[in-house]
């Protein structure tokens, strides 16, 4: 034999027992061995692969299953364990009172390493988000009402133009319009125009279903946005371009997606649509946020378009300095876990009927002496599982910039324009697909509408 060929059976050997090293310390030496699930699923992240890339977002019902077949704690890849049980969530995401860090395997899916979102340590990130609090402080946001409302005057422009040439108007393009022009020119002092430009409004409601489609296979290619960072057009100040690249994209896309969902909802409901405009008859021509949350079937109909709409990916946290307990299971300190959004907002025990759009669930009623019904502690209790934006310090960033253009929009679209659906079924809203946020099955149209009536107020 040669060299080359002694040279050949050593690095076969050794890639052979590296092999069956990693197998055998995955499945039976981990830390955490001992938890169920699919022994494919503990042995390599290519089961995760399969399901999240080749076939198109199916991994967080892959999740489901899992739990239906092992329980409610289950090893979902070789690193991490996921929890579905609603009464855990806040043990999970702790508040300052507990040390919760990312999972730098999951956080690096946006490829934005500068911003707080993608920060790995719990000091690191305290640090780095209390520098931008202040600016998406409810104050602030309040502050910045006049701005929402110059951005929903162009919104009204574009649908007037389609009232007039009774072309239909794809709700998700123009409120990521409407959600990008407001958060650029506050953080950067200029908007960047897609109320204004139809071509650029296309391209960026394009760009960002794209973007969130692929966050997946960043996080299983890493090496994908640091190929990108080294185009010539990379930018200095890369932290604050990462921080914006975050408020711009993951941000604005939620929004629009729960206004879309909100619209679809109260359009499919006539009657619905009919109590919020009585509500809104009851103002003046002041209308205010503040004023606005006040309105209890506006406020309920929002929030239950938050809940059916936004985030469907899990979120890893890490528990760095302690053992997490769960049920009789010890979870390791600096073991991953995880939970969903999207199964805590779909629990029958919790919200019965889950899929559908019932904004009463959230109204509590008042009596004649003052005291409130039981309905009041049945609203108490799904507030508690109530989660769009996260809990704990890590919690989202930009919920009362969401809040304010959420009851702003409504209520002055709504309020001036009547719209009836346009090709559109509960298709075009069922969440099929998870994409960080939700997305409907590969061909959907989006929720689309015609203007029927334009009151030029």
């Amino acid at each position: 034999m040669t060299t080359i060929t002694y040279l050949g059976i050593i690095i076969f050997l050794s890639l052979s027992l590296w092999i069956i090293y990693g197998a055998t310390y995955r499945l039976y030496l981990s830390p955490i061995a001992k938890f169920p699930g699919p022994k494919l699923a503990a042995l390599t992240l290519w089961y995760e692969f399969y399901f999240n890339v080749i076939r198109d977002g199916q991994w967080l019902w892959e999740i489901k299953r899992m739990h239906e077949e092992y329980g409610p704690i289950v090893r979902i890849n070789p690193y991490e364990l996921h929890i579905d049980d609603p009464e855990y969530y806040d043990e999970l995401y702790a508040g300052n009172t507990k040390k919760r860090e990312k999972y730098l395997w999951f956080a690096r899916s946006t490829g934005s390493q500068g911003s707080s979102f993608e920060t790995i340590g719990h000091d690191h990130h305290r640090i780095r988000r209390n520098a931008v609090n202040p600016f998406f402080s409810k104050r602030s946001i309040v502050a910045m009402e006049p701005l929402i409302k110059s951005k929903i005057s162009l919104l009204s422009n574009i649908f007037h133009s389609h009232f007039a040439n009774q072309a239909p108007v794809n709700l998700r393009v123009v409120f990521s319009s409407l959600t990008l022009d407001v958060i650029s020119d506050y953080c950067y002092g200029e908007a960047f125009g897609a109320l204004t430009d139809k071509r650029l409004a296309e391209i960026w409601s394009n760009t960002l279903s794209q973007v969130m489609s692929t966050t997946t296979i960043v996080m299983h290619l890493p090496i994908i946005p640091k190929i990108l960072s080294c185009l010539p057009d990379k930018k200095t100040l890369s932290r604050l371009a990462d921080e914006g690249n975050i408020l711009i994209g993951a941000g604005g896309e939620t929004t629009a997606q729960t206004l879309a969902v909100l619209f679809y909802h109260l359009l499919d409901n006539p009657k619905m649509i009919s109590r919020i405009k009585d509500e809104l008859g009851t103002l003046d021509e002041d209308i205010t946020w503040k004023r606005l949350e006040k309105l209890p079937f506006l406020s309920a109909a929002i929030t239950e378009a938050l809940r059916l709409s936004g985030v469907t990916s899990r979120l890893p946290r890490i528990a760095p300095n302690e053992d997490m307990k769960f049920q009789q299971w010890t979870i390791p300190a600096g073991t991953p876990t995880s939970m969903s959004y999207y199964f805590l907002h779909h629990s029958p025990e919790i919200f019965p009927s889950p899929e559908t759009f019932d904004p009463t669930r959230w109204i509590s009623d008042s009596s004649s002496n003052g005291s409130t019904t039981g309905d009041a502690s049945r609203k108490h209790r799904l507030d508690k599982y109530f989660v769009p934006f996260g809990k704990g310090t890590r919690n989202c960033l930009g919920i009362n910039l969401a809040y304010a253009e959420l009851f702003l929009t409504t209520a002055y679209i709504l309020k001036r324009f009547d719209f009836e659906l346009y090709g559109t079924t509960k298709k075009d809203v069922e969440i099929k697909r998870d994409h960080f946020v939700g997305a409907p099955a590969a061909g959907s149209k989006g929720i689309r509408v015609i203007v029927k009536d334009d009151k030029g107020e």
